[in-house]
């Protein structure tokens, strides 16, 4: 398709094939670190984390600074909205979906509007986090600078942030221990509870996230079908019959109505603080003395208020091996929610512990649904990064480990909430 001129849809001839240069970098550090250093002609600039996403180029920048200031980093992380990767994804989705080349355009103007809006909301989130009390249990990092987007400047946005030394990402192919998940957890029951204190004016800083509007051009008929075959290939012998079964329920098995609306269906009043793309690449972790230990919660992008159990079905589907997810989700989520009595301290909670588990059972199809094309072509691309002495066939057994249980449990949740939206009723306020 022709696109417009320095647009983000398109390279640049910035960083890395972006539209952010140096001299941009320079201009908004000193505008909002109040100095009058510059990058040096010494400074380093590596890219890491590919594979991990496709919406963001990030890179880890080592300055040397001109002017030595005691409150400037010895290293940074900048993250830049880059189509690159999404590029790759639609073109590997309409490669399955012939029908889907149809909509290529469409795509492509709705995703430029959208990563633009999705750069925003994390730039305003950044800021009103950086507004809480510091405490650790939230696990952000820290950002030093940002620009937005807006009117004028249409392909030059970024964030620079704290660099997690010695962190790595521990990818859809390693399965995370069930209580290696509690300071996740806790630090989801932070962020909820101090998101209920948000303000008009920041909730609708945030305001936009349409999960309906991103997910709909691939989750519709031809979308669902390309998906499951997709999913068909990756084990033909173990998974045919898995799939067909989910094909049976049709469209039926993709419930925007519910997915959108799940407060309304399980009777949540007050919508809580969701991170919106929790999964195992958005979690840093730190190995010491032979134990893995949460560092960082990153990637704010699809940050907005909904449901509590988003960020949860995402969470546990990418890091759990399957049996553990199964046996343990309850437990699981016991445990987050003693976190987030103890987060309110005083407060009523907005939602209870059955509400919440309801909910997991509701969002479960869609969150599932919505996942696997990250077990597929992102994860893919992953694995053919890894180096020569990590054991890739290991990496996909657990891949399709994970995938097999998901099959069942895609199942076994549709069955359980398909009738929710047509057996609804307003629940009866009692006094």
């Amino acid at each position: 398709m022709t696109l417009k001129p320095n647009t983000i849809l398109e390279n640049g001839d910035g960083l890395f094939n972006t539209h952010v240069t140096v001299e941009d970098l320079e201009e908004v550090i000193q505008d909002q670190m109040k100095t009058n250093s510059k990058l040096g002609k010494n400074t380093k600039y590596t890219v890491i984390g590919d594979g991990n996403g496709i919406m963001s180029r990030i890179i880890l920048v080592e300055p040397q600074w001109t002017i030595s200031d005691d409150h400037l980093p010895s290293k940074f992380v900048l993250k830049i909205p880059y189509c690159v990767h999404i590029q790759a994804l639609i073109g590997q989705m309409t490669a399955m979906n012939p029908t889907m080349k149809e909509q290529e355009a469409g795509l492509w103007a709705m995703w430029e509007s959208e990563i633009q809006s999705i750069h925003n909301r994390e730039v305003n989130i950044n800021k009103i986090v950086d507004k809480w009390d510091k405490r650790e249990d939230l696990l952000n990092p820290r950002v030093y600078f940002s620009k937005k987007y807006d009117s004028e400047n249409r392909n030059k946005g970024f964030i620079g942030m704290e660099y997690a030394e010695d962190s790595i990402v521990r990818h859809l192919y390693v399965n995370v221990k069930p209580r290696e998940l509690y300071p996740v957890l806790k630090f989801l029951a932070h962020f909820q509870a101090a998101g209920l204190h948000l303000t008009d004016e920041e909730k609708q800083s945030i305001s936009g996230f349409d999960m309906e509007k991103l997910a709909g051009p691939m989750m519709n008929e031809d979308g669902i079908k390309g998906i499951l075959q997709q999913v068909r290939m990756m084990n033909p012998e173990k998974f045919d019959e898995k799939v067909k079964k989910i094909e049976a329920f049709g469209m039926e098995i993709v419930n925007f109505e519910l997915a959108c609306n799940l407060n309304k269906y399980v009777g949540i009043d007050q919508p809580v603080l969701v991170h919106g793309d929790l999964w195992a690449t958005n979690v840093l972790w730190k190995e010491k003395k032979e134990e893995w230990i949460v560092n960082k919660i990153i990637d704010y992008q699809a940050i907005h208020m909904g449901n509590p159990a988003e960020d949860l079905v995402r969470l546990f589907v990418s890091t759990l091996a399957g049996p553990d997810r199964q046996k343990y989700w309850e437990k699981l989520l016991e445990k987050f929610y003693k976190y987030f009595l103890e987060a309110l301290q005083s407060e009523k909670a907005p939602y209870s512990l059955e509400q919440l588990k309801e909910s997991y059972r509701c969002y479960f199809v869609f969150g599932g649904v919505g996942l696997v094309q990250l077990f597929g072509p992102v994860t893919e691309r992953k694995l053919t990064m890894c180096s020569p002495d990590e054991n890739v066939e290991e990496y996909q057994k657990v891949i399709l480990g994970k995938m097999g249980y998901l099959l069942d449990d895609v199942e076994k949740f549709h069955l359980h909430s398909r009738n929710v939206t047509k057996n609804y009723k307003k629940p009866v306020t009692r006094i």
